[in-house]
């Protein structure tokens, strides 16, 4: 273990307990900076210790992280986030996806005419996206990789969150940013009503996986604090907040720590330690029957700027490049 410090003020911040969060065996704390207000893991597992919970089951079997429902399911949301990012933009440009999985937002945008790159960290999940064609790195952006001034936009999706150093990437990726450039970010929201409920039930907590946890207050601060400045934020996600609400249910009424979540995936676990069959209708019935409520709860919440996730689009600004 390592201890951790918050990005946006540094070393010499005070934090104060925020949450306990359960993993397995495993009991992480979470810290609040007093002076910002970011919630971030303390202390950490090291970088080595860390690829233990990036396993087979997190990242799924076979071609594909999730089953095929599931996977055509999210197609029609990345379809979506893909228009909602070329709005931004008269004509099309060059992407880099940071944290690109198997690179379905990428052959979306290839599909509108853009030129794509994505990174991702894990050498699984990145053949997927290779052998579709794409053009994507394994690990993280090399110095001299790509041109200054050649990405019209950079996207985190669900990713900022995952990083060791956020501070270090963003300072790595505002060169290779055009003037007035774009980067795009979808990130849990720790002020949401689901985490404040929910707390250590919460599924986007993803503790040990998750080592920041943003609000849009502290999301723009530390946008802010490295040239760019906000455009858009929104709390409506019909991918991701609906299900963290369905989740965080089964979570706390006592089921298995993300049961549904394990279910609908192409996890090594689900063939190795299947649930049992009495334990799965339980899971698939209270799903069923919670579903129209989260719908709602998610609309609720997106109205009153407390989603469960957050999107939000933050341009370069002039001289910052």
């Amino acid at each position: 273990m390592e201890e951790a410090n918050c990005p946006i003020c540094g070393p010499g911040a005070r934090a104060k307990n925020f949450l306990q969060a359960p993993s397995g065996e495993f009991l992480f704390s979470y810290m609040r900076c007093s002076a910002c207000g970011l919630v971030f893991l303390n202390p950490r597992p090291e970088a080595a210790e860390m690829l233990r919970f990036y396993d087979g089951d997190y990242y799924g079997e076979g071609d594909r992280k999730f089953r095929s429902g599931v996977e055509v399911l999210r197609g029609f949301f990345s379809r979506a986030r893909a228009r909602r990012a070329g709005r931004y933009f008269p004509s099309s440009g060059k992407v880099l996806d940071i944290g690109c999985g198997e690179g379905t937002f990428l052959r979306l945008m290839q599909a509108k005419g853009w030129k794509g790159h994505g990174t991702e960290l894990s050498p699984r999940s990145a053949s997927r996206a290779i052998q579709a064609g794409l053009s994507v790195s394994v690990g993280e952006i090399r110095e001299n990789q790509f041109p200054p001034d050649y990405f019209d936009l950079i996207t985190f999706w669900q990713v900022l969150e995952h990083l060791r150093d956020p501070a270090a990437l963003l300072q790595r990726i505002r060169p290779l940013l055009r003037r007035g450039g774009i980067v795009a970010i979808s990130t849990p929201n720790v002020e949401s009503w689901q985490a404040r409920i929910f707390r250590g039930d919460w599924f986007h907590l993803d503790a040990p996986r998750h080592l920041f946890l943003f609000s849009p207050r502290t999301l723009e601060t530390f946008m802010t604090a490295h040239g760019f400045r906000l455009l858009t934020l929104s709390h409506f996600s019909w991918e991701q907040n609906p299900y963290g609400w369905l989740q965080s249910f089964l979570n706390r009424a006592g089921f298995p720590s993300n049961s549904l979540y394990t279910l609908l995936k192409e996890a090594p676990s689900n063939r190795q330690r299947p649930f049992a069959l009495g334990k799965k209708s339980q899971i698939l019935l209270w799903s069923a029957a919670l579903l129209p409520l989260c719908v709602l709860l998610s609309a609720v919440t997106g109205m009153a700027r407390r989603g469960g996730t957050i999107e939000a689009y933050f341009r370069l600004q002039e001289g910052q490049d």
